[in-house]
């Protein structure tokens, strides 16, 4: 009789306060939305839950000639509910990251967050006041050094899906009085919970624990094939890849694979002369990237090679009849800065030569195993002193004794065949020429001069060697990590004026960041850049594959 008694009076205290509650919402439904705000602090002294633990023990103490012992702590503590918007469409019809149901939880330190695919997680409250995007100004930084110091003086109170999932409205109670609300999008929360969040259910699937910047070229990255001489080569015109931004990711992702394209309609300098020739294609990659790499002495971020006697006295790499093997650049950098490399025809048609780097050690891999191990595992030295300019950043003749140079040390020891941590190619770094003095173990000396052979003749191998022609006014952009090149065949009568230069692998990366930014915000306006931006790489994939 008296559990009776007392499930009835809870019974009608829960309708009570739950009436009181939609009340509640019902003004605060109202009033609009815009960022964040700050509510007065309640009048009120009693919580309701103290309410119903003051009604409980009443009637537990008050009934005469019976005794009973006092209720269990477990229906005494806080046992928030989760709360659902009425326009929050059911599980079956949901978006998968869509807001179902969320509520705070071991006294509002966690918040319980469960999503249209059914995955439920439960991330902190710090968490959530730390992220939103209400801490950042317009320049993107956040706009106080000192908000973390506060973090736990905020405490969720509240936390309700609106306009049927899309979002949810976080409600804090502050420690030194006050309230703070602010809401967060579904799909911006959806992407953070397997990395921030307790996964609370089998649909929940933790996501690895983030480890670097990552990449947003990643994908791709893993899914790289592998090609040979029958490859079809892309072409686009440098006229739309300016203009549309969704043409532009087409190129960056042909960067990744196949890792060679040409680029039509680059057009001609308005003059040969140095400081003219390589303007077009500076002009272009700079619009589709950024600025090209800064030599650290040529006077242009570009070079210029040109079919003259004059233009051989630079050395091996400038005069146009010495034949080169295949070969990647920047073979001598350390770290090989240059990942993307532009190679514009300024003046004269060519057929030229490419080959894939990873084809290559595919191939090795599988019909030489030993060699690859070999390959992959020792290093060699390339290594130069570049003396090629003045201090003026002039071209100068590399036998000329009565012209200073601006000389400077290259060096870098590396793996023929670089892998990452997964055991993936990363880069293939090749350049006979540039092999400077080797420091191989004796123990593997004989071995890996035999493998290193066998390298050097795959590369000029004609099953892996890609011909094509090339015409004034367009340019070949090859994956410098990937792709080997070797020299054009120039007509005997015909002029030829090129002109190179190189991107940064962290320029391309974060071009493609912003392009699949925007293509994300364009498929879906509300996850503008105040969602999209400062976020790992790891989290923005997810956001953006939700978008497509």
């Amino acid at each position: 009789v008296i559990a009776a008694m007392a499930a009835t009076i809870l019974r009608e205290e829960t309708k009570a306060l739950m009436a009181q509650w939609r009340q509640s919402l019902g003004r605060r439904s109202q009033s609009t939305f815009a960022g964040s705000k700050v509510l007065p602090q309640p009048t009120t002294t009693t919580a309701p839950v103290a309410t119903q633990q003051r009604h409980l023990q009443q009637v537990a103490t008050s009934t005469s000639g019976l005794s009973m012992p006092p209720f269990p702590s477990a229906m005494l503590r806080e046992a928030p509910s989760a709360h659902r918007d009425t326009a929050t469409p059911a599980a079956a019809l949901a978006a998968p990251h869509s807001v179902l149901s969320c509520m705070p939880v071991n006294n509002g330190k966690q918040v319980v967050l469960e999503f249209g695919d059914e995955s439920r997680y439960e991330v902190h409250s710090q968490w959530l006041r730390d992220s939103n995007p209400s801490n950042r100004g317009a320049d993107f930084y956040r706009t106080s050094a000192s908000d973390v110091w506060n973090l736990k003086k905020y405490i969720v109170s509240q936390v309700t899906p609106v306009e049927g999932g899309r979002r949810v409205e976080v409600t804090y109670d502050i420690a030194t009085g006050g309230q703070h609300t602010e809401t967060f999008e579904a799909h911006w929360l959806h992407a953070f919970a397997p990395f921030v969040g307790k996964a609370l259910n089998a649909s929940a699937v933790p996501a690895p624990k983030i480890q670097g910047t990552g990449s947003m070229l990643g994908e791709l990255y893993r899914k790289r094939m592998p090609w040979k001489s029958d490859v079809e080569m892309p072409t686009f015109e440098a006229a739309t890849l300016v203009s549309s931004e969704e043409e532009q990711i087409k190129f960056l992702e042909a960067m990744i694979c196949p890792g060679i394209c040409l680029i039509k309609g680059v057009g001609t300098p308005d003059k040969l002369e140095r400081e003219f020739a390589g303007k077009p294609i500076e002009d272009l990659v700079f619009k589709l990237i950024g600025k090209m790499n800064q030599h650290p002495v040529r006077s242009t971020n570009y070079g210029v090679m040109r079919k003259t006697a004059e233009s051989a006295k630079q050395g091996a790499d400038y005069d146009m009849s010495n034949p080169l093997s295949m070969h990647t650049d920047h073979s001598v950098y350390q770290g090989t800065p240059g990942f993307l490399q532009f190679l514009y025809q300024a003046e004269g048609s060519v057929r030229s030569k490419v080959c894939d780097g990873l084809a290559l050690a595919e191939y090795v891999k599988e019909h030489h195993p030993k060699a690859y191990k070999l390959l992959t595992e020792v290093q060699m030295t390339h290594s130069s002193r570049n003396t090629l300019y003045t201090p003026e950043g002039a071209p100068r003749s590399v036998y000329d004794e009565e012209t200073a140079p601006a000389p400077f040390e290259l060096v870098n020891t590396h793996s023929i065949i670089e892998l990452d941590a997964a055991g993936n190619v990363e880069k293939v770094v090749q350049s006979e020429t540039k092999r400077g003095v080797g420091a191989v173990p004796y123990e593997v000396y004989d071995d890996f001069m035999e493998a290193y052979e066998l390298w050097t003749k795959l590369v000029e191998d004609d099953r892996f060697i890609k011909h094509f022609d090339w015409p004034e006014g367009s340019a070949v952009v090859t994956n410098n990590w990937r792709t080997l090149h070797g020299r054009a065949s120039v007509p005997r009568e015909m002029s030829r004026t090129m002109a190179f230069g190189y991107v940064n692998k962290i320029l391309v990366e974060n071009r493609y960041r912003l392009l699949k930014q925007n293509q994300a915000e364009r498929a879906n306006p509300e996850l503008d850049s105040q969602w999209l931006t400062r976020v790992p790489n790891q989290v923005l994939e997810r956001l953006v594959l939700a978008s497509e």
